[in-house]
């Protein structure tokens, strides 16, 4: 059976018949994270792999790398550098050790990841690690490390497979860079317990997911964007994902723990207090500190 298509009208609705986009534009057929990509995933703690003993309590600093690769010939976001320094602050305010690193060897050696109780990718690009990093972060993963992935994390490493599963899906495209407003789907989790139905964030990409985060039946939604407030509209060669589109998830994937956020592309939502507190409580439940992806 033909589901409905959500909110398709003119070039969208052409593009529809042309392509078969409108399966972006709604809840498709779902599947499970072992089904797709072979590893374990789960929004409860069933998938996690207590075997690294990480840091905990005042024993010592709570350990934080924040990595920004973006490989040669890719244009980096304009506000890369200021994301380091302002995600940097936030941590470090917290009295967390904070390294930041954009050089792929950091993830060449399992002692630089051994120690950390999350790993931050924030707006890499393209192919970000060699494929002995590769292979380290998924060794760091399945010990029971933590992961988070901001903004063009998304756009990253396209044909790593267990990477895209580990995102619940890679960037398709956006539209224009435009205000919008956010819909909360997990008022228990602590990353989105701050936010209203409502709030706005301005100038941000709206990122398109493919596949489809929702597609994943052990990922737990936490935040979406309204797209009839997304008044610019969509792009040219995507519909947009309809009612639902999905801003930030997380789940328990491969014996670690994962969070996610599309949002983090404009300067201004970097001194944007309710984003910060969304990415610090992310932060906060990938590293076991505090509860982590509630529905």
């Amino acid at each position: 059976m033909t589901k409905p298509i959500v909110r398709l009208a003119g070039a969208a609705a052409v593009l529809t018949a042309l392509t078969g986009l409108p399966a972006m534009a709604q809840v498709p057929e779902q599947y499970t994270t072992f089904e797709k990509y072979g590893v374990c995933g789960s929004i409860d703690d069933s998938c996690y792999n207590p075997w690294n003993n990480r840091t905990e309590g005042e024993e010592e600093p709570w350990k934080v790398l924040i990595y920004y690769h973006v490989a040669p010939g890719v244009g980096p976001h304009d506000n890369l550098e200021a994301g380091v320094e302002a995600l940097t602050e936030l941590f470090e305010g917290e009295g967390y050790e904070v390294t930041a690193s954009n050089d792929p060897a950091t993830f060449e050696s399992s002692r630089n990841l051994r120690s950390m109780d999350t790993i931050v990718f924030f707006s890499t690009g393209r192919e970000a690690l060699s494929d002995l990093g590769k292979h380290q972060l998924m060794l760091y993963t399945r010990g029971g490390g933590g992961f988070v992935g901001i903004h063009n994390a998304f756009g990253t490493s396209y044909g790593w497979t267990w990477y895209e599963g580990l995102l619940g899906g890679q960037l398709f495209n956006h539209g224009p860079r435009q205000l919008a407003s956010i819909q909360v789907q997990s008022e228990n989790d602590p990353s989105v317990a701050h936010l209203t139905d409502g709030d706005t964030f301005d100038q941000e990409e709206w990122y398109n997911i493919y596949p489809d985060p929702r597609q994943l039946s052990d990922i737990n939604i936490l935040l979406t964007v309204d797209e009839a407030t997304m008044v610019e509209g969509q792009s040219d060669t995507h519909p947009g994902m309809g009612e639902g589109h999905p801003v930030s998830w997380c789940h328990y994937y491969d014996g670690g723990r994962a969070w996610m956020t599309v949002l983090g592309h404009s300067h201004e939502i970097l001194e944007d207090e309710k984003y910060l507190q969304h990415v610090l409580a992310g932060v906060n439940g990938t590293m076991g500190k505090d509860d982590f992806c509630l529905e």
